[in-house]
C-alpha cells in the first residue's frame, strides 16, 4: 500500500491558470493559497504546510484511493448511522436493507466535499445512482457512483440482491467493480470486491444490523505501487421510541483507521417533514438535515462539518415508480 507523501501532486484543469493539489487520502482538492493565503511559500511557510499535512495524515488512513463513500442525504444527516434501516440507499450501507423495498425506485445523490467557492463543484463532487427492482422472493438493485473530475476520477459499480430469510431476518449481498484513474501514468486501475450484511428485528421497536465490506479484493498493481481496497466492518442498530422519534447507533472499523462511533436521530416534525441530526467520532464531525415525502417523491438535504476541513452539503431524491 502506498503511504502518505508530504509533497502534494499539482493538477491543472482546463481554462485555469493556477495549480490545484489533490490528496487522495483526505479526498481533498485545494490550492495552497486556499488554506495558507499564498502561492509561493518561503521556507517558514513551507514548514507550516508540512506541519498541517502531517497533522491531517495522523487523522486519516494512508491509501492512494480516497475513501469517499456515497451515502444518500437521509443517512448523511443522521451521521451515516444507517446500518439497520430499510431504504434504497441501503445499497451503500447494508444491502440487507434493500429487502424492505416494496416498489421499483430510482434514487439520485449529489455531494460536494468540503465546499469552497474557489473550487469548481465538479472537482470535489460525489455522484450516485441507485435503482431497485423488487421481485417475488427479494429485491435486486443496481448502483453506480463516481467522485472527482476526469483527471483523477474514481468510480464504483455494483449489483445487489436482498431477501428476507425469516419474518425478522433479512440478508443482502453486493458485487462491486472499482476503477481509479491514475494521472501519473494516464491509465485506469481496476479491481473487484463484494460486501454483505444482515438486519435482525430484535423487538417491535429495535433493529440490529451487521455489515462487512471488501473482506478480500484482488490487489491493484501498477508501476508505482500496490494496493487493495480496505475492508470495513459495521455493527449497530436503531430504536424507534414512538411514531415521531428514532435513534440510531453504530460502530465502524475500517482497515488502517481507528474505530468510529456514529450516532443519529430523526424527528417527525410535521406530516411528511423530518428533521435529522448526527455525530461521529475519529474524526469528530456533526451532521444535520431534513427530508420531505410527497407522494412518490422523497427529497432529502444534509449538511456536515469537519472541524478542520469545513462543510459538506449534499442532496438526494428518491422516485418510487
Amino acid at each position: 500500500m502506498r503511504k502518505l507523501s508530504l509533497s502534494l501532486k499539482p493538477i491543472k484543469f482546463p481554462g485555469q491558470r493556477k495549480n490545484y493539489y489533490f490528496d487522495s487520502q483526505l479526498g481533498v482538492l485545494f490550492k495552497v493559497h486556499l488554506f495558507f493565503g499564498f502561492e509561493k511559500p518561503n521556507s517558514v511557510k513551507k514548514f507550516k504546510i508540512i506541519l498541517i499535512i502531517t497533522l491531517l495524515s495522523s487523522v486519516f488512513s494512508a491509501y492512494s484511493r480516497s475513501n469517499v463513500f456515497p451515502t444518500g442525504s437521509k443517512p448523511a444527516a443522521m451521521g451515516n448511522a444507517f446500518i439497520s434501516q430499510y431504504n434504497p440507499f441501503a445499497a451503500y450501507h447494508n444491502q440487507a436493507g434493500l429487502a424492505g423495498i416494496e416498489k421499483t425506485s430510482v434514487s439520485l445523490f449529489y455531494e460536494n466535499r468540503f465546499f469552497s467557492p474557489n473550487v469548481s463543484l465538479s472537482h470535489m463532487a460525489s455522484r450516485a445512482l441507485v435503482a431497485t427492482f423488487p421481485t417475488g422472493p427479494g429485491t435486486f438493485a443496481l448502483q453506480y457512483n463516481a467522485f472527482g473530475p476526469p483527471q483523477w476520477a474514481e468510480s464504483n459499480a455494483g449489483i445487489s440482491y436482498a431477501m428476507f430469510l425469516s419474518d425478522k431476518l433479512s440478508a443482502g449481498i453486493q458485487l462491486n467493480y472499482f476503477a481509479s484513474r491514475l494521472p501519473e501514468v494516464n491509465a485506469w486501475a481496476m479491481t473487484a470486491g463484494f460486501e454483505a450484511g444482515f438486519i435482525y428485528q430484535v423487538s417491535e421497536k429495535t433493529f440490529a444490523g451487521l455489515h462487512v465490506a471488501n473482506p478480500y479484493t484482488p490487489e491493484i498493481n501498477t508501476l508505482s505501487y500496490r494496493e487493495t481496497i480496505p475492508w470495513r466492518i459495521r455493527a449497530g442498530g436503531h430504536t424507534r421510541f414512538n411514531e415521531d422519534f428514532m435513534f440510531s447507533y453504530e460502530i465502524e472499523k475500517m482497515e488502517g483507521y481507528r474505530s468510529m462511533l456514529k450516532l443519529g436521530g430523526e424527528w417527525k416534525a410535521a406530516n411528511n417533514f423530518f428533521l435529522r441530526g448526527g455525530l461521529n467520532t475519529s474524526p469528530a464531525r456533526v451532521f444535520a438535515g431534513f427530508g420531505y415525502e410527497a407522494g412518490f417523491v422523497t427529497i432529502d438535504l444534509s449538511f456536515s462539518n469537519h472541524y478542520i476541513l469545513g462543510y459538506v452539503p449534499s442532496a438526494s431524491v428518491i422516485f418510487y415508480l
